[in-house]
C-alpha cells in the first residue's frame, strides 16, 4: 500500500481510563516529552506497511543462509464458515524460525504488533531478526541451544488500515460478528471486546473518530482451553453465556472468533515455547513521586489468576517453577536496561491483571512463562519521536534472555529482583497538559 510521510490521526488509543482536566493535570515527567500535541502533524514513515514487511522478512531470509526460516501460517481474514474465495483470505500472517521445536532445546516464541496501531515492537522484531540472520559467534552460541520463533506482525489489517485515504493503524481486527453462520440466534451478543462501529479514540482523546470497520480487539480473544472453538460448542449454551454480561466480560477466556488467535494459538501448539514474549504499547507515567524519570517501558512475569473453563470445568494455573522462570525472565530485562541514572533504568511493573483471554494470559495457564513488554506511547502519541531508544528496550532486554537461557544463566537470577521492581504508578493521563 501506498504510504504518506504526514499524516494527522488519533492519539493515545490504548489509554483506557478517563482524560483528566487541566485542571487535575498529572505529573509530568524528565525528560517531558517528547509528546504529539493537539492536531500536530506526526510523521509515521518509517514504519513498515504489510507489503515492505513482507518484502523485507524474504530478503532477511534468503541473505540468512539457511540460519532462518520464513512461513506463512495463516492469514488475516478467515471467517467462523470459512473462505468464501481464496482472494478473501486477507493478509499473511508470518512466522520466522530460528531452529525447530526440538524439546532438547529452550524455547521462546516471540509476538509483536496484536494491536495494529503499536508499530515499533514490529520494527524491533526485523532488528533482531536482522542480527540473528547475519550470525556471527554470539549468535550461533545462543541458535546453537536456542530456538527463537518470532511473530512479527500478527494484526496486519489493523496495522494497514486506511482513513479519509490516509494511512490510520488502529487497535482491531478486521471481522464482523455474524452469529447465524455458526447456528446462533442472530440476537446473540458479540464478544465482550468487539468493536461493532470501527472507531478509536480521536487525537489528544477529543472525541471518536469512526472509520467504519468492525472487529475486535484480538488480545481478548484467546482461551486458556487452547483447543477451544465456539461453533463446535453447543449453541444454547455459548448463546446463553454471551448474552449475560456476568459471563460475557474480561474475567472469562475469549472466543476464538478471529483467525489471528486462532493462528497464533497453532503455532503455540506446535512450538511449546518455554518462555512467550508478547510486545505492546502503553501510555506514560514517571518511575515515583521521588523519581520524575520517564518510564519508557513496563514489564510483567504474571497477567492471570487460576482459572476455571465454564464449559469444560477444567482447572488452569500457572505452574510455580513456570512462574519463577517467568519472574527471572523479567528480572533479567530489568538489570538489562540500568545504565546508571539513564532513563533506560526506569522500569516499571506492568498493573496487577487478571486477564485469561490475552495471549499472555491463556499462554501462561499452559506452561509457558511469560514477559510482558509495554513500551511507552503509541504510535499516535509519539510517532516516529524516540523510536530508535523504545526499540532498545525491546532489543537489548531480549538478546540478555536468549543468552541466559543459551547457558543456563537464566536460572542464577534471583526472581526477588522481579518482585522489586517499581509498581506500576504516576499515570500522565494528558501529557499534552503542561503545568
Amino acid at each position: 500500500m501506498k504510504k504518506f510521510s504526514k499524516v494527522v490521526i488519533p492519539t493515545a488509543m490504548a489509554f483506557t481510563m478517563a482524560i483528566s482536566s487541566t485542571a487535575l493535570a498529572g505529573p509530568q515527567s524528565n525528560p517531558n516529552g517528547p509528546y504529539i500535541e493537539g492536531e500536530q502533524n506526526i510523521s509515521l514513515s518509517s514504519y513498515m506497511s504489510n507489503e515492505e514487511l513482507a518484502k523485507t522478512l524474504k530478503n532477511l531470509e534468503s541473505s540468512s543462509k539457511g540460519k532462518m526460516k520464513l512461513e506463512v501460517v495463516g492469514y488475516s481474514n478467515h471467517t467462523l464458515d470459512g473462505y468464501k474465495t481464496e482472494a478473501e483470505k486477507g493478509d499473511p500472517l508470518y512466522l520466522v524460525k530460528f531452529g525447530d521445536a526440538n524439546p532438547n532445546k529452550k524455547r521462546i516464541l516471540i509476538t509483536t504488533q496484536i494491536h495494529g496501531n503499536e508499530q515499533i515492537g514490529t520494527e524491533a522484531a526485523i532488528d533482531i531478526i536482522q542480527k540473528l540472520s547475519n550470525g556471527g559467534q554470539e549468535v550461533d552460541e545462543i541458535l546453537e541451544n536456542v530456538s527463537i520463533w518470532i511473530m512479527p506482525r500478527i494484526n496486519p489489517e489493523g496495522s494497514d488500515n486506511t482513513f479519509e485515504g490516509k494511512w490510520y493503524p488502529t487497535r482491531y481486527t478486521h471481522q464482523t460478528w455474524l452469529p447465524e453462520n455458526i447456528a446462533l440466534p442472530a440476537d446473540t451478543l458479540a464478544p465482550w471486546y468487539y468493536n461493532a462501529d470501527g472507531s478509536e479514540r480521536g487525537q489528544a482523546n477529543d472525541g471518536r473518530v469512526v472509520y467504519g470497520i468492525p472487529g475486535y480487539d484480538q488480545n481478548r480473544d484467546y482461551n486458556p482451553n487452547l483447543d477451544f472453538r465456539v461453533e463446535e460448542e453447543d449453541p444454547a449454551e455459548i448463546a446463553q453465556f454471551l448474552n449475560s454480561r456476568e459471563t460475557n466480560n474480561s474475567n472469562y477466556g475469549g472466543f476464538y472468533v478471529t483467525a489471528e488467535a486462532r493462528t497464533v494459538t497453532k503455532v503455540f501448539k506446535e512450538f511449546r515455547p518455554d518462555v512467550f514474549v508478547d510486545v505492546h504499547h502503553r501510555g506514560f507515567n514517571t518511575l515515583s513521586d521521588e523519581d520524575n524519570r520517564s518510564v519508557p517501558v513496563q514489564v510483567a512475569a504474571v497477567v492471570a489468576d487460576p482459572y476455571t473453563d465454564p464449559f469444560t470445568g477444567n482447572y488452569y494455573e500457572v505452574d510455580a517453577d513456570v512462574l519463577k522462570l517467568g519472574k527471572q525472565v523479567n528480572a533479567l530485562a530489568n538489570l538489562a536496561l540500568q545504565r546508571g541514572n539513564s532513563h533506560y533504568g526506569a522500569v516499571q511493573k506492568y498493573p496487577d491483571v487478571n486477564l485469561p483471554g490475552t495471549a499472555l494470559g491463556a499462554f501462561a495457564l499452559n506452561d509457558a512463562a511469560i514477559m510482558l513488554i509495554e513500551i511507552k506511547g503509541q504510535s499516535q502519541t509519539l510517532g516516529q519521536k524516540q523510536a530508535g531508544m523504545l526499540k532498545e528496550t525491546v532489543k537489548v532486554p531480549l538478546f540478555e534472555v536468549f543468552k541466559g537461557l543459551a547457558d543456563g544463566s537464566i536460572h542464577d537470577v534471583d526472581p526477588a529482583i522481579y518482585d522489586a521492581i517499581p509498581e506500576s504508578t504516576n499515570r500522565i493521563e494528558d501529557p499534552t497538559t503542561r503545568d
